[in-house]
């Protein structure tokens, strides 16, 4: 299928006398030439353009769109062009999550993924108001030398800071919400000339394409929703739930692997273990210091183990299949006392969370207004944490004191819509396990579930899943796609080196089997 509209496309480009209609598909990009130029390429940046064509440019809305005479904003665009010269009229409108990610930014380490849908179809990447450089709120931050302090004068620093970050944005901050944010993609959409389009997001960026699609049905082809995070998730009162069932996941499947049943013992009984000598520790002023080599640059650093710091690298490293493998090893060494690779992770990790560029003004002000209205005093109160990282709790402390926002009577209500959907989810994932997938297909009738099995949260770029969405958007369905794919999709090895000794193994067996020597 896919084949016989590229072949499709290239007879328009070839025989224009025969089927001028073709034409009619070039209509979106000629409405853009007055909004978008070329990207500035390696002169101005001293980067090429991401991608041969690319087009940037920025739509002017008002802050608040009910009032005329409220400041304008810009809301920056990126389009990454179909390599067809007669791309098909419904461009891929691509979400980052977050909330507060640029989805400018992520095009860095997405567009490659995608390959198979530009083919055909413009890809745009739009910075979600309040983020990247869509007038984005950001708060000061802390200092990587903070994360010295204890645990308890780190949270009331942070805390300090979002009150002055809230105090800052006061008057900005209602404007900032999801129902903002698709009025703003829809204007977009407009102002590019498309008629319908097709939205990927992930994670929090699913929740603006369900909602695109309620507000804006009629120009709503299909949407792929990765790691699903609708409105009912209420960020922060599932959270350390679902931190522990991820970890609890991981385990298990260590244990039913002999090798790492034989390295590591129980990961979570080792990492309960831990977190007890940990907390210990600080608690009698005692704090671990731990002397490493930095990965990166492989000088000496050292480094104050928190047990809270503990904790959030387990969740962090759940994130991502590439760091879960890295578990059940970097457990097992903290549990004989071994720091060199927990703080080795937490180093980049660290790194990593301060080059995110997440607006956190942006963030809260969807957590507060849009999550934290479903969080009662008392689940607040009983909630239990995770290693003793509390999400409820500490989100909670700003929400108390964050601007409220006014958001349509609806916006809880789950989202009905006959759209062709793909809903992916990953088998690990700590923040948006599969259980919420199931939730929005449940009044989503034309949508599709995969699983990826050994997939954490976001997958769309592992093993065989950017053919799966590509043949996806082409067909606006997944009849006659098979997803089996998605199931064959393993977890990494947990015991380093795994895969090269059943290699080596199978390869001696081969060897043997066919008479051959040594």
């Amino acid at each position: 299928m896919q084949k016989f509209r590229l072949i499709a496309a290239l007879g328009c480009a070839l025989v224009p006398l025969l089927l001028s209609a073709c034409y009619e598909q070039k209509s979106a990009p000629a409405a853009a030439k007055s909004l978008l130029q070329a990207c500035p390429g390696f002169a101005e940046t001293g980067k090429p353009p991401l991608v041969y064509g690319a087009q940037c440019g920025e739509l002017k809305v008002k802050e608040n769109p009910d009032d005329p005479n409220s400041p304008e904003i810009a809301i920056a665009i990126l389009r990454l062009p179909a390599i067809s010269p007669v791309a098909q009229a419904d461009p891929l409108f691509l979400i980052q999550g977050g909330p507060g990610g640029s989805s400018i930014d992520m095009a860095n380490q997405l567009h490659g993924f995608f390959a198979d849908v530009r083919k055909n179809r413009d890809l745009i990447f739009v910075d979600q108001r309040g983020t990247g450089k869509s007038n984005p709120l950001h708060c000061e931050k802390m200092s990587l030398q903070d994360a010295k302090l204890p645990d308890a004068v780190q949270q009331q620093k942070q805390l300090e800071i979002m009150r002055n970050c809230a105090v800052r944005y006061q008057q900005s901050l209602p404007f900032y919400t999801t129902r903002h944010a698709v009025q703003d993609l829809d204007a977009v959409r407009v102002a590019l000339g498309y008629q319908t389009i097709n939205l990927w997001g992930v994670s929090y960026g699913t929740r603006v394409a369900l909602e695109y699609a309620r507000r804006f049905g009629d120009h709503t082809r299909s949407i792929i929703l990765d790691a699903v995070a609708p409105t009912a998730i209420a960020l922060g009162k599932y959270s350390a739930r679902d931190m522990l069932a991820a970890l609890t996941s991981v385990s298990s499947e260590c244990m039913a692997q002999v090798d790492c049943a034989a390295h590591y013992g129980n990961p979570l009984q080792k990492a309960e273990m831990v977190y007890a000598r940990l907390l210990a520790a600080e608690t009698a002023g005692q704090p671990v210091e731990v002397t490493y080599q930095h990965p990166r640059h492989q000088q000496l650093a050292s480094h104050r183990l928190t047990p809270r710091a503990f904790s959030m690298l387990m969740f962090m490293a759940l994130y991502s299949r590439d760091t879960t493998v890295l578990l059940p090893e970097m457990i097992s060494r903290a549990e004989q006392q071994d720091y060199s690779l927990l703080a080795a992770l937490l180093a980049l990790t660290a790194e990593q969370a301060h080059s995110m560029n997440i607006a956190e003004a942006m963030h809260f002000g969807v957590i507060c207004n849009e999550d934290w209205p479903q969080i009662s005093e008392s689940e607040r109160q009983t909630t239990a944490p995770f290693f003793g990282f509390n999400p409820v709790e500490e989100k909670g402390a700003i929400c108390d004191f964050w601007p409220a926002a006014s958001l349509p009577d609806d916006y809880w209500q789950p989202i009905n819509s006959s759209v062709p959907a793909l809903l992916l989810s990953g088998k690990y994932d700590p923040v948006t396990p599969s259980t919420w997938a199931d939730y929005v297909a449940s009044s989503l009738p034309n949508s599709t579930r995969l699983l990826v099995e050994g997939g954490n949260h976001g997958v769309s770029t592992e093993g065989c899943m950017p053919q799966i969405i590509a043949q996806f958007i082409e067909r606006a369905s997944m009849t006659g796609i098979n997803g089996d794919c998605a199931t064959k999709i393993k977890s990494l090895p947990f015991v380093l080196g795994a895969n090269e000794a059943a290699s080596s193994a199978s390869s001696t067996s081969s060897a043997s089997s066919q008479g051959a020597t040594p």
